[in-house]
């Protein structure tokens, strides 16, 4: 999924479901999280994780949102599915719902939501804080042993797993190889410096956290904490980040240009802009407009006060989630798990060209011959799980994305930048207007 979609998903919804509440589950007022609404659901299906042979619902009816480029793969999925459960006499119906959009349509009716559908991850917070997921009370283990680290982390929200993660994203560097060399773009410094000397530029998305937030993480700047789940936990007025903010007043001087990774395409092809930080989104376009000089890796490091800090991304996942309002939480928790397994991510890949976030399939050779995958996987070891906090739609709001884009420009100078930096902070911090 691009960038943009995570930060209009963020923007968008996350604030509209605080208008829903927990009155969103059945019950009005005296709902509960879905963990204890669900508790006879919930202990049947723990207790059946030891006998796999007796879990599921007999003749289970389940219902599958997905994308609609996804559809003829989920379909097959779905038949594969049923045939390995025929003694259950599963039915498994796909319907088209695009992950960015599926949020708002789950709020809007979530006992008329699928059984089964695939969001973003900084969905979640906001998706159990309306009590429309149920927890994973029988897969919990298989995906903390079968999945990296930051998926599982993606995958959980106050200490209570959900997910079933599908895919994992990141942003990495694109570059154009006749000019920058392997060694070159190594660092923000030396990738600079040979840009400049052969009169070009390197291009950046100034205007976007999405972007821009990696400086920071890079000095150990938190986000909503370590793990992105503690309200007043940002540290975007801390030194660390001042020493950001005074690097990133440089970089223009530099030779770094402010530019959005669809207006950069026309000055990848005449030369001009010789490389740009975005996704694997833009990887066919990028490659039509490089041509033979099309290159990929992992972002460059950054020199923050005398040290090179390697700059660390978000890393964006797709997680599978089970209803808490289905009427068959088992055999809908078996689908998750089946559809994020290791065969169905490699299955995912080379028909979507979906990048899985199960460890082996990562490492399939299938996946990593591809320089693009292997480029995004190697800077998602330095990349840390996009928070799923409703205060996220602070953190993607005009006025918060302004104030590194100003920095960058000049419009804030060094004498005010600590004062700015206090400001930033508190917005992150502050409630979200229903």
């Amino acid at each position: 999924m691009r960038e943009k979609a995570w930060k209009r998903v963020s923007a968008g919804f996350l604030a509209a479901v605080l208008a829903v509440g927990v009155t969103a589950c059945s019950g009005g007022s005296n709902a509960t999280s879905a963990a204890s609404a669900t508790t006879p659901q919930a202990s049947e299906a723990a207790s059946s994780a030891s006998a796999s042979s007796e879990l599921g619902e007999t003749g289970a009816k389940i219902t599958l949102w997905g994308s609609g480029d996804d559809q003829k793969m989920l379909k097959e999925m779905a038949a594969a599915f049923e045939k390995l459960h025929a003694d259950k006499n599963y039915k498994v119906t796909v319907n088209v719902q695009d992950e960015d959009k599926a949020q708002a349509a789950i709020l809007k009716d979530i006992d008329a939501a699928a059984d089964v559908f695939c969001v973003p991850h900084d969905q979640l917070g906001a998706l159990v804080e309306a009590n429309a997921c149920y927890p994973n009370t029988v897969f919990a283990e298989e995906v903390k042993a079968n999945d990296d680290a930051n998926a599982v982390q993606a995958s959980t929200y106050k200490d209570t797993l959900y997910g079933y993660p599908r895919s994992v994203q990141s942003i990495f560097l694109f570059y154009n190889k006749s000019v920058l060399s392997q060694d070159d773009v190594k660092t923000m410094e030396g990738m600079l410096k040979k840009a400049k000397a052969a009169g070009k530029q390197v291009g950046w998305d100034m205007g976007n956290n999405y972007n821009t937030a990696p400086f920071y993480f890079a000095n150990g700047v938190k986000l909503f904490g370590d793990k992105g789940l503690d309200v007043n936990g940002s540290t975007f007025n801390s030194p660390e980040a001042l020493a950001v903010a005074k690097y990133i007043s440089t970089l223009k001087s530099q030779g770094l240009k402010n530019i959005n990774d669809g207006d950069v395409v026309k000055l990848l092809k005449d030369g001009s802009v010789v490389a740009q930080a975005t996704g694997s989104w833009k990887a066919q376009e990028y490659k039509k407009a490089l041509g033979d000089n099309y290159a990929v890796a992992k972002l460059p490091t950054i020199n923050i006060d005398g040290t090179d800090k390697q700059i660390v991304s978000f890393a964006g996942y797709t997680l599978y989630l089970v209803n808490a309002h289905t009427k068959y939480p088992q055999a809908s928790m078996q689908l998750a798990e089946y559809l994020t397994n290791e065969e169905n991510q490699i299955k995912a890949f080379k028909d979507r060209g979906v990048i899985p976030a199960n460890l082996k399939a990562q490492s399939d050779s299938s996946v990593t011959s591809d320089e693009t995958v292997a480029a995004q996987l190697e800077q998602a070891k330095t990349s840390i799980p996009m928070p799923s906090l409703t205060q996220m739609t602070n953190f993607w709001s005009d006025s918060s994305m302004a104030y590194t884009k100003d920095i960058f420009e000049g419009k804030i100078k060094e004498a005010e930048m600590q004062t700015k930096l206090n400001a930033w902070n508190d917005l992150l911090k502050s409630s979200v207007k229903k």
